[in-house]
């Protein structure tokens, strides 16, 4: 896995280009996958606020520390501060969860063309509000410092020399968004297994559309035989039929049409015949778009 794990990440640094130059206009190019989207990768860092506890902070000698324990760390702010940067980061990677699909890379998301545009609004959004709060951190960071020691004013001596200057601690915070476009041929395709993995990922995350339009038939069936069908409800048709649009690589038409008719009259039949057409998808259905 290891060994899979380096080809796919040199396939993305050698082979990639940024998003800004590879669009849905001209990734025809591309071969399967890459014609239907991107990788994401929403990369965040944070000053940790922290600084190592010593055996001389609990008036302890070195070998005073048992065999069992070892020495963590001390806050020099609240936490609350990083947890509002770390908040950002995860806004940013929520809507790429929810726009894109978990990549078999860690911290990746393959988000379709259809809602690129929207995904990076929101980043765009995120980003601006990371930047402007470091900003504003940096203005106040002498004076929550001050606050933080006067608290705990009886370790003054123990806290202050441990405060680096307002240049370094900008210098801790970053938050960016990566695009990449790659390729399945050359060093990746047919090496280690890669090609099943590739596949089982896009058949994972079909199936998971598959199973989000089942669920929603479920629900619609269960309100109208109660007779308790209501707008709420019927806001999942519409979720699912944009979710479909914009995330279903096999541009299944009949389960589409099925949702449409699902949203256009929304009778137990219906449901049924979403139910019906929603059936999870095996590799065979897969490998053109990865493997073409």
């Amino acid at each position: 896995m290891e060994n899979m794990t380096t080809n796919i990440l040199n396939t993305i640094d050698n082979l990639s280009e940024p998003f800004d130059i590879i669009t849905p206009a001209n990734s025809t190019a591309k071969k399967g996958l890459w014609r239907k989207g991107v990788l994401v990768q929403i990369q965040g860092g944070v000053w940790s606020m922290e600084a190592r506890l010593t055996a001389d902070d609990l008036n302890m000698g070195a070998n005073q520390i048992p065999g069992f324990a070892t020495l963590g760390k001390k806050r020099l702010l609240d936490p609350k501060y990083k947890n509002q940067f770390l908040n950002i980061v995860g806004k940013a990677r929520a809507a790429a969860e929810r726009l894109g699909f978990g990549f078999v890379l860690t911290g990746s998301y393959f988000v379709p063309f259809g809602n690129f545009d929207r995904l990076k609004e929101v980043i765009d959004k995120q980003q601006r509000s990371f930047d402007s709060m470091v900003d504003r951190f940096i203005a106040g960071y002498t004076e929550r410092r001050a606050e933080f020691l006067e608290k705990y004013a009886d370790h003054w001596d123990k806290l202050d020399p441990y405060y680096p200057s307002p240049e370094y601690v900008r210098s801790k915070f970053s938050m960016k968004a990566i695009y990449y476009v790659a390729s399945m041929s050359g060093t990746v395709s047919g090496e280690d297994g890669a090609d099943d993995m590739y596949l089982q990922w896009a058949m994972d995350s079909m199936n998971g559309l598959r199973s989000e339009a089942r669920e929603v038939a479920d629900t619609i069936r269960k309100s109208v035989d109660e007779g308790n069908l209501d707008g709420r409800t019927m806001r999942r048709v519409q979720t699912l039929i944009d979710r479909l649009e914009n995330m279903d690589m096999l541009e299944d038409v009949s389960l589409r049409n099925a949702a449409l008719a699902l949203a256009n009259d929304a009778t137990s039949a219906n449901a049924d015949a979403l139910t019906k057409v929603a059936t999870d998808v095996d590799m065979d259905a897969v490998r053109a778009i990865l493997l073409d």
